[in-house]
């Protein structure tokens, strides 16, 4: 299985990429976009985190990287929180199925998402070479 990052993924969800018309991005986005994270029951945007989308197929390996992703409809990606103390301190409590967020560029929100499934967030990272 082909896949974006090397560092394993903490948990995936479906995430819909608003269009212009919505708020969002004028230009489509590609698969490895670095993407900031806000919970959707924060409200008001205080704090964003980076943890990362690799978008995926069925047959499980990450869409390519060259080609725009789809706009408004569901795609399913492998999420992972890029810093380690964060992952620790505040999402293993916060992430859990159905928690909805927001995928923003700055302070501009540009997709909605929806958590699905834990997979490795509450297992210990050793090192990654």
């Amino acid at each position: 299985m082909h896949r974006l990052y090397v560092i394993p993924d903490d948990f995936e969800a479906v995430i819909r990429i608003f269009s212009e018309n919505e708020g969002g991005r004028k230009t489509p986005p590609f698969n490895g976009i670095r993407w900031d994270f806000a919970y959707a029951s924060d409200g008001v945007v205080n704090q964003i985190y980076m943890i990362r989308p690799d978008f995926f197929a069925i047959s499980g390996d990450s869409l390519p990287t060259d080609t725009p992703l789809p706009i408004g409809v569901d795609l399913s990606a492998r999420m992972t929180i890029v810093v380690d103390e964060m992952r620790e301190q505040l999402h293993r409590a916060r992430i859990e199925p159905g928690v909805e967020f927001y995928c923003h560029e700055g302070s501009k929100r540009v997709a909605i998402g929806r958590v699905t499934r834990i997979t490795g967030l509450h297992d210990v990272r050793g090192n990654i070479a």
